[in-house]
């Protein structure tokens, strides 16, 4: 597809309304205006309400932005698993079609504290796990935007909005991002609450956003890192931002995580990242994850998955099986056949993996690795595969995707993980990386 100009990032369109430059109404207005001339073929929003978000921006013209409101005025998506009161969040799922919260979810409720103007709830797969929905990819309608969360990465990619709230269960952020040439944040776990979303499974379930800039991911980081004590798993992360960000002082190769998998494509990607960082001063090492490294991680992600997924939406299974996808219901009757003990196994085993893949990441370093098998696959394959995105969420550890140019006009990318609550580190990586590419719009 031709590349059109993008709209400006959130911190420019931030800062160009705080400097009288732009008004919130005209800033959701073009936003508005693009995504009605894309969505037609994208498909990337479940509930659009332009009245309401045209309403919403006047409301902030009407006063002046406070020091609390870094998003006065910037237009933002939502995942239709997050609740969003007023908007359709189905879950992507018919069992849930015309569910509609009454109240926000506290990621949202913070988002919009922050001044940002929700344009509408963006498509998930099936239960952010199976079957895909509608949206296309903004480079090719022929081929997936991956999942889970679709729409959120297609909208960003197309310029409809500069942010968008995803999650991230396996790899439902950065395979999105990869596949649609957007950067994808799936934070330490805990940094954002995930109260007031679907969940899938406790000791997997992510908050985090996509953007098609940096800075605008720092930004969205400062706004929702925040300790909830109404959410068990919430743990306080200090954002990247708060503290100088410099470039870290290794970056290590990951290999022998399925590397069979991985085409020339997403192989080039990676050799171009490792460059640019060279080029930058990080120097680069190897690090060989063991040979069973690939099957462990699919036992222990499919063991905690299916078992969450039995818990939660069970009840569902129980009253409208027929209405959801084989895939689906294969794992709610996976979960519902694991015992507590192997349950247990699964939960000590991400444990341990978690503590071996921090040790092997002390402050200052980043892993860089292969985020996808591929470029996008067409939509009749799925939406990717998520195994190569699985450690760094069973390990509840940051990981960034990271866009690096093109194959045969798809975009194509790295994923960049570091320690725990090393948020700065990714992004400042991510700046040599991104420097050494071409960025042009979908």
């Amino acid at each position: 597809m031709a590349a059109d100009p993008m709209p400006p990032s959130a911190a420019r369109l931030a800062a160009a309304i705080r400097d009288g430059d732009l008004s919130c109404e005209a800033a959701t207005a073009a936003c508005l205006a693009r995504i009605d001339a894309r969505e037609p073929v994208l498909r990337a929003f479940v509930h659009i309400d332009p009245d309401a978000a045209l309403a919403r921006a006047r409301e902030r013209d009407r006063r002046a932005p406070r020091d609390d409101e870094p998003l006065y005025g910037v237009p933002v998506a939502v995942k239709e698993v997050f609740d969003v009161a007023g908007y359709r969040c189905a879950w992507g799922t018919p069992l849930h079609a015309d569910r509609m919260p009454d109240t926000d979810a506290p990621p949202v409720a913070r988002l919009k504290a922050a001044g940002a103007v929700i344009v509408g709830t963006t498509v998930s797969t099936e239960y952010a796990i199976a079957a895909a929905g509608p949206t296309t990819n903004p480079y090719d309608p022929a081929r997936t935007p991956g999942g889970s969360s679709s729409g959120s990465a297609a909208a960003v990619a197309a310029g409809c909005v500069p942010l968008a709230l995803g999650s991230q269960t396996i790899g439902s952020i950065v395979r999105p991002a990869t596949y649609c040439g957007v950067l994808g944040l799936k934070p330490t776990r805990g940094a954002i609450s995930t109260r007031g979303g679907m969940a899938l499974a406790s000791e997997l379930d992510h908050v985090g956003m996509l953007a098609r800039d940096a800075e605008d991911i720092a930004l969205a980081c400062r706004v929702l890192f925040a300790r909830d004590p109404d959410d068990p798993g919430s743990r306080a992360v200090t954002p990247p931002g708060a503290m100088r960000i410099v470039l870290p002082e290794r970056a290590v190769h990951v290999v022998g995580h399925l590397d069979e998998r991985v085409q020339p494509a997403s192989a080039q990607a990676v050799e171009c990242a490792l460059e640019a960082l060279r080029r930058a001063g990080v120097p680069i090492a190897q690090l060989t994850l063991p040979p069973d490294f690939a099957q462990q991680i699919e036992w222990i992600t499919y063991t905690l998955l299916s078992r969450g997924i039995a818990l939660h939406h069970g009840a569902d299974f129980d009253r409208g099986a027929a209405q959801m996808s084989a895939r689906m219901r294969a794992l709610v009757e996976r979960g519902r056949a694991t015992g507590d003990a192997e349950h247990a196994q699964a939960r000590a085993a991400a444990q341990s993996l978690a503590r071996r893949l921090a040790q092997m990441l002390p402050p200052g370093t980043v892993a860089v690795s292969a985020a996808v098998d591929d470029v996008a696959p067409p939509l009749s394959e799925g939406t990717g595969a998520p195994i190569l995105q699985a450690p760094w969420t069973v390990a509840g550890l940051p990981v960034l995707a990271v866009p690096c140019g093109r194959a045969n006009g798809l975009p194509i990318g790295v994923q960049i993980a570091a320690g725990a609550g090393q948020e700065g580190a990714l992004l400042a990586a991510a700046g040599p990386i991104r420097a050494s590419v071409p960025r042009d719009g979908a």
